[in-house]
């Protein structure tokens, strides 16, 4: 068995395992996921047999093994929408193919194996696959997909199917869940009315059964075996059923419209077919009518409760939301009308988001209530992990429900999670004698103290008393492996009777393979508070104090993480009491988090003070105590491993206090460049100290800039000019901002050369910083004094070193900003930037020849000049073999897209054969050019070595994986746009087919240059702890400028546009004709100009003829409530990541084409940047939204509208975004360098860049906007605003109706 095999590999190969689990890059977290996925439907798989509940455990073992590692690394995978086959071969394919094969494969027995065998071939025989079959029935004749259900089929083939596989339902729940739909559909089809009447009453009973369930049930979802197996089986129907009148009704609607709108000769052909095409299409709709009523007997209130009650929370939000959308409407600034909800309504959906785990949903619906119930703060606060206020609102409950067993578990849960583990014992004791009937609930919740007490004697009788969504059951899993390995440890002996030592290979191997499993978890104090627990366990029955100390620090450190401070403070008291390390950190993290930085910088300066002052250094001391004796030699330091291990504590230490210390201005300039240099001396190979200190000095050197400046500027008005430069410098005796670059240059080059955790930060603004010094020294170069000359000497030899020093892979990520600087004024910077460029094409031609593919064929003489001999220097010196040919086919290659991009094409024509057209595109293939895809262009960063050299990195792109380009298929659709793109299909040395769109007429540098910056917004969401909890992310795609006005888009798959989407809706639901609705439309616009508002026009005229409708698309996509449930989140998620970025860079055009969805996760995906950095204000209509968020776009986010997740999404977001202003600006500044041809065509370009008035006004605004300035709305600016209120402002101006009603018209404010 697979399986076995599988779990064998993990236990003999642990250490490699981990290895692998450890390393980044999507090509292994998408086999990790798989594998995971497939393990957990391994568990999932319902069967009787001993075989299959063997693999069950097996599957277990495995996930054990692997570990709890974090659901946000791991990739979800979309399942297949469940669609009824319409025809008789897709029903026997689906059903051997999917069910019948698999049951034969996995038989226990021969008899089994019989019954599925006999099944599969008397299917074969119906399907034709015997010569002396009726001929009638291998000539079945072919009509729609959706009205091929024939009496043939519903007849004999249903009364076939039931006889011949009913031996093999008996033994496989599968198969029975499969054919129940199809049995269902036939008897409601075709059946009597009374066959329909005894189905409805058939599930209304299991569903009031489950419905009315006790509510001790819910607690613990202790519901039985065989109703669950019926309540699932009843919703899968229910689902089914909805799916095919969905169908159904759809490609009915869909099919009308055409058939109105067809020409004469259509219509005649039409004519021929009218005897059966209106008859077919009767039958289904009577058909349809009965489903349809079957479906609305069952009430949307009991299924909702039904399945609450069994723990199904997304299905029970589907059905509820159905429910009120139905009664109340829904919340909808941007619509016509807007709902309002009864409170009880609301306390029922803050239970099932809940139960969902969904805090962000949970304050939504806690807005839109007028009043809060005791039970909302409950919920509220146990989500947001107030434990202290839950218990006293638990408390509150229980003086008017003494016995209700749901508050009393829910004081157990508080003193669980508040680390009251003795008080919680004597609770589960006085619960046992009061209320005894239910001993068992409060001794399941009493074992989870009793063990992490060590209490042995009461786990033995809590046990005795005693008798979750995936993740919780494989933290357990991961506990139990770990749980093994220790009594594999233990050989036998007693747990409490063995000590362990640290020096012992098996116990320190095994702590390794924990430490490295417990990385890989969720980091949420749920899941790794057990396995930090059992640790604590293990530790103290050896005497290991010091490692207690650690778990219980951790475990501060979790607590604080997630806001619970209480606790943390106890986790703090207990590793203190154990003489654990670091502790006086964790302290002082504590008091800064809870907003008391005196305390906390007080914590960490008196712990600094109680350390040897021959570690921590004089001069450091000094500073620390505002003292000005600072010695010339600091002490040398101690070198034995113990030493290094105190002087790196001592480094955390002081690089905290002195971040802080920067961060309050408690300290003088050199008191804190005291403190960082001596950060840096305790820990020189240490990354982290070199980038903060770099960090600082760089806001003195900006600070310095800016005053002398100012100065200079007041110096000129006052003062006659020629003695404005000796007054400027005469001003103060402060040193000049210009002999701090050097300084800054150095240490942010050291932190990068001992490490790239900070390399999306540090190396743009090191280049940033360079490349304005060097404009500077051009500038000033007839008034530049000896001391200037001496700085820019210094800062030329800075950056020679960086070329010579850091590893060529950290200069491939920064390559756009070098390229874009290849004209820069100053002649040594130029010449620098080019040997860096020349490196990079040296070391990695595949990916560098793809971003340098533009700037060769610029319109720009200078920049194409430069581009040619950087190329040209490479090609000598490349030292791949063979690439002076892949540098020519490069070229050739080039030449044929730009010509592929302009080719115009027959007037009318959909294609270009590119056979024909481009024979000699076609006869070079294949090159050994990579495809220019996302993965094969983005930089996996390796693990960092100080000893690397660029020997070791070429692995960040390996050149036998990266598929190259091996053919293009012969034809060329041309998509029907105004400027007539093709999509050409590229395939790949993988097998695989690419395709992408040449777009002729377009400066794609603007979306390439997006697509950079949202790189840049991805990795800082990685980073962040509550976006990476969210799994934010922005969903990028390669796009590769070949010229300045022409290049080619990566396609996105499975996406439609938000337009497409609506139209299909609303034509299903006959709201929308093709011909007739938007020339209706254009009338009510110009019937209505001068005479009404827009806004009144809006609301009164347009509006009621499009109620919002993009709900359906994802009842109608996602039809499975979890699937349903989490694409409705990666949709609020995606929509308000893009709201939030599109704002701060000015991105306009968001009509419905530009905006798409993505079938198989509900992401949001954006495309066309062209209307970049607020050119949507200056056209004729000028766009006065920040960003899309009409009607449907917030009916897309449920019955709550924007309030809940979208809008905590965009307060996370905003908040990183002008954490990290420095960086994306820098990123931003290649516009400036790189000019856009819209904005070099108001003046010449000379042969070296200039500054341009257009991108340093986008800057500005950008900059201002990252400062919480609300700029470019239809409101007047405003003043810098909290995160919160800039937030809710920008939504507040995307749902106003006076500006919505202001856009141009098919911009389409309505959809």
């Amino acid at each position: 068995m697979v399986a076995s095999e599988l779990s064998k590999l993990l236990n003999q190969r642990t250490a490699d395992f981990m290895a692998l689990f450890t390393m980044e890059g999507d090509s292994v977290m998408d086999i990790i996921s798989s594998l995971i996925t497939s393990l957990l439907k391994g568990c999932a798989e319902e069967s009787r047999t001993s075989v299959g509940q063997r693999l069950k455990l097996i599957c277990a073992d495995c996930l054990g093994a692997i570990g709890a590692i974090d659901p946000a690394k791991v990739k979800g995978f979309s399942s297949t929408r469940f669609k009824i086959a319409c025809s008789d071969d897709d029903l026997i394919f689906e059903l051997i193919h999917k069910h019948l094969a698999r049951a034969f494969r996995a038989a226990p027995d021969t008899i089994i194996q019989d019954s599925a065998a006999l099944a599969i071939q008397e299917l074969l025989k119906i399907a034709g696959c015997e010569a002396s079959l009726d001929e009638n029935v291998l000539n079945r004749q072919k009509t729609s997909n959706i009205l091929r259900w024939t009496n043939h089929f519903r007849g004999v083939w249903m009364t076939a199917l039931k006889c011949l596989v009913g031996g093999r339902v008996r033994h496989d729940m599968q198969v029975a869940m499969y054919l129940l739909p199809y049995l269902v559909l036939n008897a409601v089809c075709d059946g009597t009315e009374e066959a329909r009447s005894g189905i409805t009453e058939e599930i209304l009973s299991v569903l009031d059964a489950a419905a009315s369930d006790c509510s001790t049930t819910a607690v613990h979802g202790n519901n039985s075996g065989q109703g669950e197996v019926c309540i699932q089986a009843v919703f899968t129907l229910l689902d089914n059923l909805g799916q095919w009148v969905d169908d159904v009704e759809q490609e009915l609607a869909l099919s009308q419209p055409l058939q109105s709108s067809n020409s004469k000769q259509q219509a005649v052909k039409l004519k021929d077919q009218s005897m059966t095409l209106p008859k077919d299409s009767n039958q289904l709709l009577v058909q349809c009518k009965h489903v349809s009523e079957l479906l609305g007997a069952i009430p949307k209130i009991t299924l909702a409760k039904a399945s609450f009650r069994c723990q199904a929370y997304a299905r029970s939000l589907l059905y509820f939301e159905s429910y009120v959308r139905d009664k109340s409407g829904a919340f909808n600034p941007a619509s016509e009308r807007n709902g309002v909800f009864d409170d009880e309504d609301i306390s029922f959906l803050m239970e099932v988001y809940s139960g969902l785990d969904e805090p962000d949903g949970l304050s939504g619906l806690a807005s839109l209530r007028k009043s809060k119930s005791l039970q909302d703060h409950l919920l509220i606060n146990k989500k947001a992990g107030n434990w202290a206020e839950v218990l006293t609102s638990c408390e509150q409950a229980l003086q008017m429900q003494p016995f209700s067993v749901q508050r009393h578990s829910d004081v157990l849960n508080c003193l669980l999670n508040m680390c009251h583990l003795q008080a919680m014992v004597t609770h589960v004791d006085g619960l046992n004698s009061r209320i005894p009937q239910y001993r068992k609930t409060w001794c399941t919740q009493g074992v989870q103290a009793a063990w992490r007490l060590g209490r042995w004697d009461l786990m033995s009788e809590y046990l005795t008393g005693a008798n979750e969504e995936a993740y919780p059951f494989v933290v357990k899993l991961h506990l139990l492996r770990e749980l093994e390995d220790f009594n594999s440890l233990l050989n036998g002996e007693s747990f409490l009777g063995r000590r362990f030592q640290l020096d012992e290979p098996g116990f320190l191997r095994a702590l390794e393979n924990w430490e490295s499993r417990l990385k890989l978890t969720q980091p949420s104090l749920w899941a790794r508070e057990p396995l930090l627990a059992f640790r604590r366990l293990v530790f103290s029955a050896s005497g290991l104090s010091a490692q207690v100390g650690n778990c219980w620090r951790q475990y501060a450190k979790l607590c604080r993480s997630s806001g619970h401070y209480e606790t943390a403070n106890r986790a703090i008291l207990e590793a203190k009491a154990v003489g654990a390390s670091n502790v006086h950190i964790e302290k002082a993290k504590l008091l800064w988090s809870t907003r008391r930085a005196d305390g906390a910088i007080a914590e960490l300066q008196q712990s600094l003070l109680n350390m040897p002052v021959e570690v921590v250094g004089s001069a450091a001391i000094s500073s620390i105590t505002s003292l000005s004796v600072v010695p010339v030699n600091p002490p040398p330091l101690l070198s034995d491993t113990q030493s290094m291990n105190e002087n790196l504590d001592v480094a955390k230490t002081l690089l905290l206090y002195s971040r802080w210390i920067h961060y309050t201005g408690q300290k003088q300039k050199e008191d804190v460049i005291n403190l960082y240099s001596r950060v840096k001396e305790l820990q020189p190979k240490w990354e982290k100290g070199y980038f903060y200190m770099a960090k600082y000095c760089d806001e003195v050197l900006v600070d310095a800039r800016k005053r002398q400046e100012d100065s200079t500027e007041q110096s000129v008005r006052v003062i006659p000019s020629n003695l404005a430069l000796v007054t400027s410098t005469s001003v103060n005796s402060e040193r000049r901002w210009w002999t701090y670059l050097p300084d800054v240059l150095l240490f942010y080059a050291k932190g990068l050369h001992r490490g790239h955790k900070n390399l999306f930060q540090a190396l743009p603004r090191l280049l940033t910083l360079w490349f304005d010094f060097g404009s500077f020294y051009y500038r000033s170069n007839l008034q530049s004094s000896k001391d200037m000359k001496n700085v820019h000497g210094k800062v030329m030899s800075i950056m020679r070193g960086c070329l010579k020093d850091l590893p060529t892979y950290q200069w491939l990520t920064v390559l756009p900003q070098l390229v874009s600087r290849i004209c820069h004024q100053n002649e040594e910077t130029v010449r620098l930037v080019k040997h860096i460029i020349t490196s990079v094409l040296r070391q990695y031609p595949q990916q560098a020849l793809w971003t340098m593919a533009a700037v060769t064929k610029s319109t720009v003489s200078s920049r194409r000049d430069a581009a040619a001999e950087i190329i040209q220097a490479a090609r000598r010196g490349s030292s791949h073999g063979g690439s002076n040919s892949m540098f020519v086919q490069f070229a050739s290659l080039v030449d044929h897209l730009i010509r592929l991009c302009f080719h115009p094409g027959q007037s009318k024509a959909r294609t270009i054969n590119i056979l024909t057209e481009f024979s000699a595109l076609k006869r070079m293939m294949p090159v050994d050019i990579i495809m220019p895809t996302q993965e094969s262009l983005t930089v996996n960063l390796p693990s960092y070595d100080v000893n690397l050299t660029d020997s070791g990195t070429s692995d960040i792109f390996s050149y036998l994986d990266l598929p190259t380009i091996t053919g293009i298929a012969d034809e060329a659709e041309i998509l029907s746009s105004l400027q007539r793109p093709k999509k050409i299909i590229l395939m790949g040395s993988d097998g695989s087919e690419r395709p992408f769109l040449c777009k002729p007429k377009d400066d794609l540098r603007k979306d390439a240059r997006m697509m950079e910056f949202n790189a840049m917004i991805n990795r800082l969401l990685s980073k962040c702890a509550e976006s990476r909890r969210r799994k934010l992310y922005i969903r990028t795609f390669a796009v590769i400028p070949l010229t300045e006005d022409c290049g080619m888009v990566e396609w996105v798959p499975h996406t439609r546009g938000l337009r497409q989407i609506l139209q299909d809706i609303y034509i299903s639901c006959g709201k929308f004709d093709r011909q007739k609705t938007n020339p209706q439309i254009k009338r009510i616009y110009d019937q209505s100009q001068s005479k009404m508002p827009e806004d009144e026009m809006l609301k009164t005229k347009i509006l009621p003829m499009f109620p919002p409708a993009f709900h359906k698309w994802f009842l109608n996509t996602f039809s499975e409530p979890a699937m349903w449930f989490r694409a409705r989140i990666a949709y609020a998620h995606t929509t308000a990541v893009w709201s939030m970025v599109g704002h701060i860079v000015g991105l306009g055009d968001r009509h419905g084409e530009n905006i798409l969805f993505d079938s198989t996760t509900g992401d949001c995906v954006h495309v066309d940047f062209s209307c970049l950095f607020d050119k949507g204000l200056q056209l004729e209509k000028p766009e006065l939204v920040p960003f899309r968020l009409t009607q449907n776009m917030i009916d897309g986010l449920g019955i709550t509208g924007y309030e809940g997740t979208y809008l905590r999404v965009c307060e996370i977001i905003l908040s990183i975004l002008r954490a990290h202003k420095e960086t994306l600006v820098s990123v931003l500044e290649t516009f400036i360098h790189d000019p856009l041809v819209e904005w070099t065509k108001s003046h010449k370009s000379s042969g070296v860049e200039v500054q341009n008035p257009h991108a340093q006004r986008a800057i500005s605004n950008i900059e201002a906007r990252l400062q919480g300035v609300v700029v470019g709305v239809g409101a007047a600016p405003s003043l810098p605003l909290a995160v919160e209120g800039q937030a809710r402002r920008l939504i507040a101006e995307a749902v106003s109706l006076k500006n919505l009603g202001k856009m141009y018209i098919w911009w389409m404010p309505w959809f």
